[in-house]
Protein backbone atom coordinates (compact mmCIF):
# COMPACT_ATOMS: atom_id res chain seq x y z
CA UNK A 1 0.00 0.00 0.00
CA UNK A 2 1.35 3.43 -0.82
CA UNK A 3 1.82 5.53 2.12
CA UNK A 4 0.68 9.37 1.71
CA UNK A 5 3.48 12.18 2.51
CA UNK A 6 2.44 15.81 3.38
CA UNK A 7 5.53 18.30 2.62
CA UNK A 8 4.29 21.47 4.08
CA UNK A 9 5.83 24.79 4.15
CA UNK A 10 5.36 26.82 7.12
CA UNK A 11 4.88 30.80 7.56
CA UNK A 12 3.20 31.42 4.19
CA UNK A 13 2.65 35.72 4.47
CA UNK A 14 6.08 35.79 6.46
CA UNK A 15 7.28 37.87 3.66
CA UNK A 16 7.16 38.39 -0.24
CA UNK A 17 10.60 36.38 -0.25
CA UNK A 18 9.15 33.26 1.77
CA UNK A 19 6.00 33.51 -0.65
CA UNK A 20 7.91 32.69 -3.59
CA UNK A 21 10.26 30.22 -2.20
CA UNK A 22 7.26 28.37 -1.34
CA UNK A 23 5.22 28.47 -4.88
CA UNK A 24 8.60 27.86 -6.29
CA UNK A 25 9.26 24.78 -4.09
CA UNK A 26 5.17 23.86 -4.78
CA UNK A 27 5.91 24.25 -8.52
CA UNK A 28 9.01 22.58 -9.43
CA UNK A 29 9.52 20.49 -5.64
CA UNK A 30 8.13 18.54 -3.66
CA UNK A 31 6.18 21.04 -1.68
CA UNK A 32 2.30 20.09 -1.27
CA UNK A 33 1.30 22.08 1.03
CA UNK A 34 1.70 25.70 3.06
CA UNK A 35 0.57 26.84 6.37
CA UNK A 36 -0.79 31.04 6.31
CA UNK A 37 0.16 33.40 8.78
CA UNK A 38 -2.86 35.69 8.43
CA UNK A 39 -1.47 37.99 10.74
CA UNK A 40 1.39 38.10 8.59
CA UNK A 41 3.33 41.08 7.43
CA UNK A 42 2.81 39.72 2.96
CA UNK A 43 0.03 37.82 3.99
CA UNK A 44 -2.16 39.49 0.84
CA UNK A 45 0.85 38.86 -1.48
CA UNK A 46 0.60 35.09 -0.23
CA UNK A 47 -3.38 35.17 -0.96
CA UNK A 48 -2.42 36.69 -4.47
CA UNK A 49 -0.05 34.42 -5.26
CA UNK A 50 -2.12 31.50 -4.11
CA UNK A 51 -4.63 32.26 -6.50
CA UNK A 52 -1.65 31.41 -9.38
CA UNK A 53 -1.36 27.73 -8.03
CA UNK A 54 -4.81 26.09 -6.36
CA UNK A 55 -3.28 23.10 -6.28
CA UNK A 56 -1.06 24.51 -3.39
CA UNK A 57 -3.35 23.34 -0.34
CA UNK A 58 -2.99 26.22 2.05
CA UNK A 59 -3.76 25.61 5.86
CA UNK A 60 -4.13 28.03 9.18
CA UNK A 61 -0.45 28.53 10.85
CA UNK A 62 -2.45 29.65 14.44
CA UNK A 63 0.05 32.22 15.95
CA UNK A 64 0.33 33.73 19.35
CA UNK A 65 3.84 34.74 19.19
CA UNK A 66 4.46 37.40 16.65
CA UNK A 67 2.78 40.53 15.26
CA UNK A 68 -0.62 42.02 15.71
CA UNK A 69 -3.66 39.68 16.86
CA UNK A 70 -6.68 39.33 14.96
CA UNK A 71 -8.78 39.42 17.78
CA UNK A 72 -8.70 41.23 21.73
CA UNK A 73 -5.71 39.56 24.05
CA UNK A 74 -4.44 42.03 26.46
CA UNK A 75 -3.04 39.44 28.03
CA UNK A 76 -1.09 37.78 25.43
CA UNK A 77 0.14 41.16 24.05
CA UNK A 78 2.48 43.67 24.89
CA UNK A 79 2.31 47.47 23.55
CA UNK A 80 0.05 45.91 21.33
CA UNK A 81 1.66 42.86 19.30
CA UNK A 82 2.17 39.18 20.35
CA UNK A 83 5.61 37.54 21.90
CA UNK A 84 6.93 34.86 23.19
CA UNK A 85 6.18 35.41 26.74
CA UNK A 86 3.49 32.51 25.97
CA UNK A 87 6.10 29.92 27.58
CA UNK A 88 6.52 32.16 30.67
CA UNK A 89 2.98 32.08 31.54
CA UNK A 90 2.39 28.31 30.57
CA UNK A 91 5.12 27.63 33.10
CA UNK A 92 3.08 29.38 35.54
CA UNK A 93 -0.17 27.81 34.61
CA UNK A 94 -1.57 31.46 33.77
CA UNK A 95 -1.75 31.08 30.26
CA UNK A 96 -5.28 33.29 29.14
CA UNK A 97 -7.27 30.48 27.43
CA UNK A 98 -10.26 32.49 26.44
CA UNK A 99 -8.27 34.41 25.07
CA UNK A 100 -6.18 32.32 23.14
CA UNK A 101 -9.97 30.14 22.01
CA UNK A 102 -11.10 34.00 20.84
CA UNK A 103 -8.01 34.38 18.63
CA UNK A 104 -7.93 31.02 17.50
CA UNK A 105 -11.55 31.73 16.24
CA UNK A 106 -10.48 35.02 14.90
CA UNK A 107 -7.43 33.71 13.03
CA UNK A 108 -9.51 30.91 11.27
CA UNK A 109 -12.35 33.47 10.21
CA UNK A 110 -9.57 35.83 8.87
CA UNK A 111 -8.43 33.00 6.31
CA UNK A 112 -11.95 32.33 5.32
CA UNK A 113 -11.97 35.56 4.45
CA UNK A 114 -8.59 36.07 2.58
CA UNK A 115 -8.27 32.64 0.67
CA UNK A 116 -12.13 32.38 0.50
CA UNK A 117 -12.42 28.90 1.94
CA UNK A 118 -11.40 27.01 5.03
CA UNK A 119 -7.76 25.52 5.89
CA UNK A 120 -7.08 22.37 4.87
CA UNK A 121 -5.76 21.87 8.39
CA UNK A 122 -4.29 23.47 11.48
CA UNK A 123 -0.68 23.90 12.85
CA UNK A 124 0.82 26.90 14.76
CA UNK A 125 4.12 29.43 14.49
CA UNK A 126 6.87 28.18 16.48
CA UNK A 127 4.35 24.76 17.69
CA UNK A 128 2.80 27.25 20.24
CA UNK A 129 -0.83 24.53 19.63
CA UNK A 130 2.11 21.40 21.35
CA UNK A 131 1.81 23.35 24.66
CA UNK A 132 -0.14 21.05 26.79
CA UNK A 133 -2.73 23.62 28.35
CA UNK A 134 -3.71 25.28 24.66
CA UNK A 135 -3.39 21.88 22.84
CA UNK A 136 -6.99 20.67 23.82
CA UNK A 137 -8.87 23.87 22.98
CA UNK A 138 -7.43 23.83 19.44
CA UNK A 139 -7.76 19.89 18.74
CA UNK A 140 -11.56 20.13 19.65
CA UNK A 141 -11.50 23.31 17.64
CA UNK A 142 -10.25 21.46 14.48
CA UNK A 143 -12.67 18.77 15.41
CA UNK A 144 -15.55 21.27 15.30
CA UNK A 145 -14.54 22.64 12.13
CA UNK A 146 -13.87 18.70 10.50
CA UNK A 147 -10.37 19.86 9.41
CA UNK A 148 -6.88 18.07 10.56
CA UNK A 149 -4.57 18.89 13.13
CA UNK A 150 -0.10 18.84 13.17
CA UNK A 151 0.21 16.11 16.00
CA UNK A 152 3.79 15.84 17.06
CA UNK A 153 3.56 12.64 18.53
CA UNK A 154 6.71 12.89 20.20
CA UNK A 155 5.67 15.94 22.04
CA UNK A 156 2.73 14.66 22.73
CA UNK A 157 4.13 11.58 24.49
CA UNK A 158 6.32 13.79 26.40
CA UNK A 159 4.14 16.15 27.41
CA UNK A 160 1.35 13.44 28.13
CA UNK A 161 -1.19 14.51 25.67
CA UNK A 162 -4.03 12.52 24.46
CA UNK A 163 -4.03 12.66 20.79
CA UNK A 164 -6.02 9.41 20.15
CA UNK A 165 -9.33 11.03 18.67
CA UNK A 166 -7.10 13.66 16.59
CA UNK A 167 -7.59 13.37 12.52
CA UNK A 168 -3.83 13.84 11.70
CA UNK A 169 -1.06 11.74 9.93
CA UNK A 170 0.80 9.10 11.70
CA UNK A 171 3.98 10.68 11.30
CA UNK A 172 4.84 14.51 12.09
CA UNK A 173 8.59 15.26 11.63
CA UNK A 174 10.65 18.57 12.01
CA UNK A 175 14.03 17.56 11.75
CA UNK A 176 14.66 19.31 8.20
CA UNK A 177 15.30 22.02 9.65
CA UNK A 178 19.12 23.66 10.98
CA UNK A 179 22.53 24.27 8.99
CA UNK A 180 22.74 20.92 7.88
CA UNK A 181 19.77 20.51 5.00
CA UNK A 182 20.58 18.40 2.69
CA UNK A 183 19.00 15.58 0.40
CA UNK A 184 20.93 12.41 2.34
CA UNK A 185 18.85 14.34 5.91
CA UNK A 186 15.32 14.58 3.79
CA UNK A 187 15.58 10.95 3.17
CA UNK A 188 16.69 9.64 5.96
CA UNK A 189 13.28 11.19 7.53
CA UNK A 190 11.55 8.84 5.10
CA UNK A 191 13.68 6.40 6.04
CA UNK A 192 13.08 6.56 9.77
CA UNK A 193 8.89 6.84 8.73
CA UNK A 194 9.26 3.13 6.99
CA UNK A 195 10.99 1.97 9.87
CA UNK A 196 8.51 3.03 12.31
CA UNK A 197 5.75 1.56 9.75
CA UNK A 198 4.17 5.26 9.91
CA UNK A 199 1.26 4.98 6.64
CA UNK A 200 1.32 9.14 6.55
CA UNK A 201 4.25 11.78 7.03
CA UNK A 202 4.33 15.43 7.07
CA UNK A 203 7.59 17.10 6.73
CA UNK A 204 7.67 20.25 8.03
CA UNK A 205 10.00 23.17 6.00
CA UNK A 206 10.49 26.24 5.33
CA UNK A 207 11.80 27.20 1.81
CA UNK A 208 12.41 30.83 0.78
CA UNK A 209 14.16 32.90 -0.87
CA UNK A 210 15.65 35.53 1.58
CA UNK A 211 14.89 38.98 1.58
CA UNK A 212 15.03 42.11 3.79
CA UNK A 213 12.58 40.62 6.02
CA UNK A 214 13.97 37.64 6.49
CA UNK A 215 17.48 38.38 6.95
CA UNK A 216 15.93 39.63 10.63
CA UNK A 217 15.21 36.13 11.34
CA UNK A 218 17.39 34.18 13.33
CA UNK A 219 16.98 31.19 10.81
CA UNK A 220 16.89 32.89 7.51
CA UNK A 221 19.84 31.07 4.95
CA UNK A 222 18.91 27.97 6.06
CA UNK A 223 15.69 28.57 4.23
CA UNK A 224 17.50 28.75 0.71
CA UNK A 225 19.40 25.52 1.36
CA UNK A 226 15.91 24.00 2.04
CA UNK A 227 14.68 25.60 -1.20
CA UNK A 228 17.27 23.83 -3.16
CA UNK A 229 16.33 20.38 -1.71
CA UNK A 230 13.05 20.72 -2.07
CA UNK A 231 13.12 21.23 -6.00
CA UNK A 232 16.01 18.79 -6.84
CA UNK A 233 14.42 16.61 -9.34
CA UNK A 234 16.34 13.42 -7.56
CA UNK A 235 14.01 13.96 -4.12
CA UNK A 236 10.85 12.83 -6.49
CA UNK A 237 12.73 9.94 -7.42
CA UNK A 238 13.54 8.75 -3.95
CA UNK A 239 9.91 9.21 -2.43
CA UNK A 240 8.48 7.28 -5.26
CA UNK A 241 11.32 4.16 -4.60
CA UNK A 242 9.76 4.39 -0.97
CA UNK A 243 6.12 3.76 -2.32
CA UNK A 244 5.43 7.48 -0.53
CA UNK A 245 2.77 9.47 -2.99
CA UNK A 246 2.82 13.05 -2.37
CA UNK A 247 -0.48 14.07 -0.77
CA UNK A 248 -1.98 17.07 1.33
CA UNK A 249 -3.98 16.38 4.29
CA UNK A 250 -7.50 16.90 2.42
CA UNK A 251 -6.29 13.48 1.44
CA UNK A 252 -5.82 12.02 4.83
Amino acid sequence: MRKLLIVNADDFGLSRGQNYGIVEACRNGVVTSTTALVNGAAVDHAVALRAQIPALAVGLHFTLTLGKPVGNTPSLTREGLLGKGIWDMAAQGSLPLEEIADELACQYARFIALFGEPPSHIDSHHHVHMIAAIFPLVAAFAHEKGIPLRVDRDDARRLGIETNEVRSTSGFSSAFYGDEISPSLFVSILDAALQRGDSSLEIMSHPAFVDKALMTSKYCYPRLDELDVLTQPSLKEAIAERAFRLATFRDL
